[in-house]
């Protein structure tokens, strides 16, 4: 009878053993597991972090490119007044009125200047 109950301890400790090392490994599954995931939340954190700097500088990139439009747009109307006043000036080939025309142009354009920009529809900004 004694030998009986002896040989189920044998089995049972190395039961126990097995299970401590697979609690074992479990536990070191469970630690490179969230490991992981952190690694994963800091990489998904970064990206999101660099995605709203990229929209952010998106966003500065189109209003100079809007800005850009606009100021060759009225650099081109400022050429314009100039070979326009040029025009006149040879046409009358009078000192007076070339003074008076130069004054007109820079009333004008600073009329322009503080009624602020003109209006941003009316410029087509082409994106490459």
């Amino acid at each position: 009878a004694p030998g009986l109950r002896s040989s189920p301890f044998p089995r049972s400790a190395q039961l126990e053993k097995e299970v401590a090392t697979l609690r074992e490994k479990i536990h070191h599954l469970d630690d490179m597991l969230k490991s992981q995931q952190r690694k994963v939340r800091q990489m998904i954190e970064q990206l999101q972090n660099s995605k709203t700097v990229i929209q952010a500088k998106d966003a500065v990139i189109q209003e100079l490119k809007e800005r850009v439009a606009y100021l060759e747009a009225e650099n081109l109307e400022m050429h314009d007044r100039i070979e326009h006043l040029i025009e006149k000036q040879v046409s009358r080939g009078s000192h007076s009125s070339r003074a008076r025309s130069k004054s007109e142009y820079v009333s004008r354009y600073a009329g322009n200047t503080l009624t602020g920009p003109k209006p941003l529809p009316l410029i087509r900004v082409v994106e490459t």
